[in-house]
């Protein structure tokens, strides 16, 4: 197994788990970060039985990622025909994103259980007078959703929108009907989501950067249809996992696949792009961000219409004219092989997911380490530095945080390489002046920007060893000359 080191937004979110009791992970979590209460709760007893680790710490999402892939099987039973089954099925056990997210310290596994689970017990509500067990089923789970998976939500919104439209209870009595069974459903679903929403999320959003990081994200007014589309088309790059230009190829199997079951099954079509429409109607909204991990949760219905459309251009190939069969032909096994030999390679390679991989640095320096020796943190390794430095206990004392908060993370400008090698002036001629070993620890940065900092560096210190991880560096420097 390659354990690869917590990456930044991982840290982030174990720094609060460490720091926070079980009440106080209620509050605005620190460093920008949000998780639902019932996920960080789980993830504080994983840390407290397991101890504070990478394996103890990714446990629950690697126990979502694989409950999705049994749910989404069941799902496919009763939604995919023919060999949409195996086509469905194929794209989703290998689709990359689910995989990752499975093995992150983030909550967008459990998201794609929770849609899963809600979509297989909603969907059992089609009819006007639906048995009390499913009723108290669906309650009790909507409720819980809520606070394990935020987009939950939306598919209980969308599922249930879904039904009402199936049974179309226009007359009163039927309206009665289906609204004297599901009233205490929808009381007890609301109730669970305002108790969040009010005592929670609301305060977590005015606390933190999070809403200000969202605003790019939305559309500018509801009639934003160049947001829409660019939106539409980011989904099958990320989280789909589609890189161009096969996302073009998937966005056609798509709308084939929607085209057919609007043609041949209205009802599961229906259903299927419900969560589509109320996650988009919240991004209308400006509620929740259409993007990315934010909607990996929908990525199980994108993939059972894509592969409708795939078994449409397979059944196809034959046709006159030959040569669209052909075109169709090499398309959907296009879709069917990108996917498995990324998969494949993932799988075989795991070192190529490797980023922020910064653990092997400190367990380096911490090997290394030698009395009188100084460490110097750029701003990019400082939080998962006060993660695992908890585990190596490097000494206080010697260890130099730089002060350059708002200097450019991934990418460094001039104005950015001109105020670091200040710091460095600074710090040779005071901290640092006649250290012989000083260790100076880089991560999140561009090759090209990771350069130019070990250019400053070597100008005013002699480099005497450099070691090279995935998105992380340390060096050792003599600076007493």
């Amino acid at each position: 197994m390659s354990n690869r080191s917590l990456w930044f937004d991982e840290v982030a979110l174990g720094l609060n788990l460490l720091d926070r009791n079980y009440l106080e992970l209620l509050n605005a979590l620190d460093h920008n970060q949000a998780a639902p209460p019932l996920f960080l709760w789980v993830e504080k007893f994983a840390i407290e039985v397991l101890g504070a680790n990478e394996y103890a710490l990714r446990l629950f999402p690697l126990m979502g990622g694989l409950l999705s892939l049994v749910l989404f099987y069941q799902l496919t039973k009763n939604w995919t025909q023919g060999w949409g089954r195996p086509i469905a099925i194929l794209l989703f056990s290998v689709q990359g994103y689910i995989a990752y997210f499975a093995n992150e310290t983030k909550p967008y596994s459990w998201d794609v259980a929770i849609a899963l689970l809600l979509f297989i017990v909603l969907t059992s509500l089609d009819n006007l007078k639906p048995n009390l067990s499913k009723l108290f089923t669906a309650g009790i789970l909507g409720a819980f959703s809520i606070w394990l998976s935020f987009p939950s939500i939306f598919m209980m919104a969308g599922v249930e929108g879904a039904n009402f439209l199936k049974l179309q209870p226009w007359s009163r009595q039927s309206l009665q009907t289906f609204f004297g069974r599901r009233i205490p459903l929808y009381t007890l679903w609301l109730t669970s989501f305002c108790s969040l929403y009010f005592g929670i999320i609301r305060k977590t959003l005015s606390d933190t950067g999070l809403a200000g990081s969202w605003a790019g994200r939305y559309p500018d007014n509801l009639w934003d249809l160049e947001w829409l589309l660019d939106s539409f088309g980011r989904f099958f790059y990320r989280p789909l996992g589609f890189p161009g230009p096969t996302d073009g190829i998937a966005i056609l199997a798509f709308i084939t696949g929607c085209i057919l079951l609007y043609r041949t099954a209205k009802h599961r079509l229906l259903y299927l792009s419900s969560p589509f429409i109320f996650s988009l109607l919240a991004a209308f909204l400006h509620k929740y961000p259409f993007r990315e991990r934010l909607i990996l949760f929908l990525t199980p219905f994108a993939l059972i219409l894509l592969a409708e459309g795939i078994v449409f251009w397979l059944t196809r190939w034959k046709k006159k004219p030959r040569i669209l069969g052909i075109i169709s032909l090499i398309m959907a096994i296009t879709l069917i092989f990108m996917p498995l030999g990324r998969g494949l390679h993932a799988t075989i390679v795991p070192n190529s997911l490797h980023f922020d991989h910064v653990r092997p640095t400190i367990e380096y320096i911490d090997t290394h380490w030698q009395s009188g020796d100084k460490l110097y943190v750029l701003p990019g390794a400082q939080l998962q530095f006060e993660f695992y430095n908890r585990r190596f206990e490097l000494p206080e004392p010697d260890i130099i945080l730089s002060d350059l908060n708002n200097i450019g993370i991934w990418k460094v400008s001039d104005t950015d390489l001109k105020r670091h090698y200040q710091e460095l002036n600074t710090l040779k001629a005071r901290e640092l002046n006649k250290h012989k070993r000083v260790w100076v620890l880089l991560a999140r940065k561009r090759p090209q920007s990771e350069e130019a900092i070990v250019e400053q560096l070597n100008r005013l210190g002699q480099l005497m060893e450099r070691k090279q991880y995935p998105g992380a560096m340390v060096g050792l420097y003599d600076f007493s000359s």
